[in-house]
């Protein structure tokens, strides 16, 4: 087998697909089960946020092992054997930030530091990592950096790379912009292009004007910072976070990202938008190289989510002036004893999940909170102006889509994706939330063609085809749902993560995590599945289910939820990342 995952998502695609496992096929998880050979602790910090990456065959200490990699919000990176267990190396970054309601409302996080998922370059044999640290531990007093660790002994290779100060310059006559870690959250996972390191940036205040997205270029062999892009520079908003994705990329070094809550023009402000850039390293004789946007697409902007509901303004009155980017306001105004949901809608993060490339048939699917999906060209992603945003022309902004919007994460027969007015989206159906925070997943099934899974708040999982003319039809669903156990009313964050591996041909596995309260106001249980990928069953009235091979429920174990985090299936080991301070590391029974 010898496969390794070196990125988020295993690719840069983001498909969430590892296309080279021998050993955890179907059939052997179905008759064999799964056991827990390995338990690894981060006595650090318990909270497990970044994606765990595995070398096989890795060079360390001496000796070849295959290698697990686990980075922590205390600013450790830990290196063990995966077979063994035994500790290889550890690294400590620096003081990371303590936990506190500035950054977090529920005061879920112990500390603030490794968020993201780092990137590995089999190349150089490095390992480039973003953390976040203070000398006091307050966040205020708080910087974020980037390292570069030598795989082999876990020393820093280079001084880290202090981002406080970077500048952005937008041009039309707009002042140029510094970047502050002040405001800033750094989950979104690091991408790696041609030597180049891509650290995405999102907001811990939403409501706070100097909230903005940012991307910022590491040249790995100068080791310095490159480049930068601002996604607003005349408003604000805009966060790059994507639930802890990361940037995709395409073959011909595109690099795409999804907005969150911000302003949008289309000129300097890309606020809840598929965006489309461009890296040009430095030339010649110079330090600096660019961030180019060459393309993007716009749904909706916040304001319109808005529209014109007479309760707005009274509700707006009510909340917090600052708001940490996990305040969810339909709790808060219920604890005011109010029903009203009017102003929560403008806090629909097209960019609460990532994005997900599929060259072959040249789109990319994206879906945030709203539970929509979005099929993008990738050729010609649409370029949306204000002016398309109007009544009269949002048709034709849809049309712009390689295929017509669809109810993805659940589905209401009363509710149209593609509405002249987008706030005829403002509906919780069932009174539930159904935001898609875990990006899709990918895979080319040897009868299905391509298929994407999906599962979103207080949902199930859900499989899909994409036909030849783009669109995608429905082929099944699971019978288990997210957050069973979660009461209140528009709780039940953050949905399924998940994960497949196959060894190609119609044989895969999708891996799942779902908390079964809300795992964003809470630290609760999660429940771990492995679903058939591919070869469904039926329900009673004759629509297709995804059969599950294994449940961790029904031998009693108990996780602790790790939030946007998801499990990863790599050379017959399953790796699951949890809030207890333990990587898990399973094999077949």
């Amino acid at each position: 087998m010898n496969a390794s995952v070196t990125t988020r998502s295993f690719d840069t695609a983001r498909t969430g697909a590892q296309l080279h496992e021998t050993v955890l096929t179907p059939a052997a998880v179905r008759s064999r089960g799964i056991k827990q050979a390995l338990v690894l602790r981060t006595p650090d910090d318990p909270r497990l946020e970044a994606q765990p990456l595995y070398l096989a065959g890795a060079e360390i200490a001496g000796g070849t092992h295959d290698t697990i990699f686990q980075a922590t919000m205390g600013n450790c990176v830990y290196a063990w054997d995966a077979d063994t267990g035994a500790l290889l190396w550890q690294t400590r970054l620096g003081a990371p930030i303590n936990g506190a309601q500035a950054i977090d409302q529920h005061l879920i996080n112990v500390h603030w530091g490794i968020l993201s998922t780092p990137v590995i370059d089999l190349s150089t044999n490095r390992l480039y990592v973003c953390y976040w640290a203070s000398p006091t531990g307050n966040w205020a007093d708080g910087h974020h950096f980037l390292a570069s660790l030598d795989i082999a002994t876990g020393r820093e290779t280079h001084p880290p790379i202090d981002f406080e100060g970077v500048t952005f310059d937008p041009g039309h006559n707009l002042r140029p912009i510094e970047f502050r870690s002040l405001e800033r959250k750094q989950r979104a996972a690091l991408a790696l292009v041609d030597g180049t390191v891509l650290v995405p940036f999102g907001t811990i205040a939403e409501t706070d004007n100097e909230a903005r997205g940012w991307l910022i270029a590491v040249d790995t062999r100068s080791w310095k910072q490159t480049a930068a892009w601002c996604s607003t520079a005349r408003g604000s908003g805009g966060g790059i976070w994507m639930s802890g994705s990361g940037p995709a990329v395409q073959s011909d070094g595109s690099i795409w990202v999804v907005t969150g809550n911000g302003e949008f023009d289309g000129i300097v402000d890309f606020g809840e938008s598929v965006v489309r850039l461009r890296y040009m390293p430095p030339p010649a004789n110079s330090a600096k190289g660019k961030l180019e946007v060459t393309g993007w697409w716009t749904p909706w902007t916040d304001d319109g989510r808005l529209g014109k509901n007479p309760g707005g303004e009274a509700v707006a009155a009510l909340l917090p002036k600052r708001m940490p980017s996990n305040f969810r306001v339909g709790p808060f105004l219920a604890s005011l004893g109010m029903e009203s949901m009017d102003e929560t809608w403008a806090d629909q993060d097209l960019g609460a999940s990532g994005i997900v490339l599929v060259e072959e048939l040249g789109i990319a699917l994206v879906s945030g909170k709203d539970g929509i999906l979005y099929t993008i060209r990738l050729d010609h992603p649409g370029s949306t102006t204000q002016d398309d945003l109007a009544a009269a022309h949002v048709a034709a902004n849809f049309a712009k889509l390689a295929a017509a919007p669809i109810l993805y994460t659940y589905y209401d027969a009363s509710v149209n994706p593609a509405p002249t007015n987008p706030a005829a989206l403002n509906v919780y159906a069932a009174k539930r939330t159904h935001h898609l925070h875990g990006t899709p997943i990918v895979w080319k099934s040897a009868t299905h063609g391509w298929m994407h899974y999906c599962g979103g708040e207080n949902g199930n999982l859900r499989a899909w085809r994409l036909k030849s003319d783009k669109s995608s039809s429905y082929l099944a669903c699971s019978e288990a749902y997210a957050s069973p156990e979660c009461t209140k009313p528009y709780g039940g964050m953050p949905g399924w993560g998940i994960a497949l591996s196959t060894n190609g041909g119609d044989e895969a596995v999708v891996w799942a995590m779902i908390p079964y309260g809300d795992a964003n106001m809470t630290i609760t249980n999660s429940r771990l599945l492995a679903y058939d990928a591919a070869d469904f069953g039926r329900y009673a009235d004759g629509s297709g289910q995804i059969v599950p091979l294994w449940d961790s429920q029904d031998w009693n174990w108990n996780l602790l939820h790790p939030k946007f985090n998801r499990p990863v299936a790599v050379d017959g080991r399953v790796l699951v990342p949890t809030y207890g301070g333990e990587l898990l590391v399973l094999t077949l029974a």
